[in-house]
């Protein structure tokens, strides 16, 4: 995995999340993306005017997640989805 330490992130800067691990870095407006492939680590970082950008498997799974949120019944399904503590593994 690679690491990203210390790093200011700025100007709409558009950062490849999968596979990464972020230490002590600061996020003003930039975009972290993540694409679906192995999961990012985020320790001691710093979130300004920024947000997450979701491609390729990622964003399907995201849209898939908020097509049942919005089908009858599907916010009970996803808020247990997402209870606190509660893992889902393979």
């Amino acid at each position: 995995m690679e690491e990203v330490r210390g790093r200011t992130f700025t100007g709409g800067e558009k950062v490849p999340a999968d596979g990464r691990s972020f230490v002590d870095c600061n996020f003003e407006s930039a975009s972290l993306v993540y694409a679906g492939g192995a999961h990012p680590t985020i320790e001691g970082c710093t979130f300004g005017q920024s947000g997450w950008r979701f491609e390729g498997p990622a964003l399907r799974t995201v849209q898939f997640l908020q097509m049942i949120r919005n089908s009858p019944g599907g916010e009970r399904f996803i808020d247990d989805l997402f209870e606190p503590g509660k893992f889902i593994g393979e």
